[in-house]
């Protein structure tokens, strides 16, 4: 596969496992195809939102405008999806990030490539941060579609748990050792659950708990569209293990493949956007001086 550049200088990245890491600038397409089949344990994907307008800050960004409307977006995307279904393992999966615009239209294709039976989560993903409309009810949340290559996916869900809310509608008692424990009887068998609130729970489809980047985030780059580290780390920990290959197609700024390196996976970053990828790069430098060579 060929390598990234920016002017003369190589941006090929290697990890700590036995297999390369790699940045590249390139057509996600070509990429794609280039790819071996089967080889990808995790693709995530923020792909274009189909606006119809320049996705740009302070000179950054690209131009998300497709001329025929979410009709010629979704069949711009469409290759791109069944491309990264061939290119997952077996127990792989595929996440997909997407707004009102077009989350629904992609499903549908989603569903004719995978087939809807390999749908496993809706995510929804609410935040607060960002402007509020007059004439509508503020649009916070971003839809996150999951599907699986195969029903033998890998889930990891012990290794996302998040804390209990203590204003839950469960009765709190205390353990013999003196630590709450939230309790729930149900009413028609008579079975009682018991929840250790310090052991916290499995998170559901919905995630609040994730707050989008603000203005000054110390984690922001510029780039426009960049995601929280905090959002790839939950879906890379939740169905991937240290060594797996993580792939991102539009990575933009580098997110996934900065939490992939940082939680011991191998990554796969693709993007056609030069500066992109030039952030993305110096990124990684900054995460890890010892094992990253750019």
């Amino acid at each position: 596969m060929a390598k990234a550049r920016f002017g003369d200088r190589a941006a090929s990245l290697r990890s700590v496992s036995a297999a390369p890491s790699r940045l590249v600038c390139a057509d996600n397409l070509a990429v794609l195809a280039a790819t071996p089949a089967g080889s990808i344990d995790l693709i995530y994907v923020d792909p274009p939102f189909a606006t119809g307008r320049a996705q740009r800050k302070r000179g950054l960004g690209y131009d998300d405008k497709t001329p025929g409307g979410v009709g010629a977006f979704v069949d711009w995307l469409g290759p791109r999806l069944a491309g990264m279904r061939r290119a997952l393992a077996a127990r792989g999966s595929l996440f997909v990030h997407l707004d009102w615009r077009a989350c629904h239209y992609v499903k549908v294709e989603l569903d004719r490539i995978f087939g809807a039976a390999r749908l496993v989560n809706e995510i929804i993903w609410g935040y607060s941060v960002g402007g509020k409309s007059a004439r509508a009810f503020g649009r916070k949340h971003d839809t996150i579609l999951w599907y699986a290559r195969g029903p033998d996916y890998a889930f990891f869900p012990e290794a996302v748990r998040v804390p209990r809310k203590p204003s839950s509608h469960m009765k709190v008692e205390l353990d013999a050792r003196g630590r709450p424990v939230q309790v729930k009887t149900d009413r028609k068998t008579g079975t009682v659950y018991r929840y250790p609130v310090a052991d916290g729970k499995v998170p559901e489809d919905y995630w609040t708990d994730i707050e989008t980047l603000n203005r000054g985030d110390a984690e922001r780059t510029g780039w426009p569209t960049q995601k929280p580290e905090a959002l790839l780390r939950r879906i890379v920990l939740a169905t991937t293990q240290p060594g797996d290959l993580v792939a991102d197609f539009f990575c933009g700024s580098g997110t996934t493949a900065v939490v992939a390196h940082k939680l011991g996976r191998r990554f796969l970053a693709v993007d056609a956007e030069p500066e992109a990828v030039r952030i993305a790069a110096r990124r990684l430098r900054a995460c890890d001086r010892g094992s990253v060579a750019v």
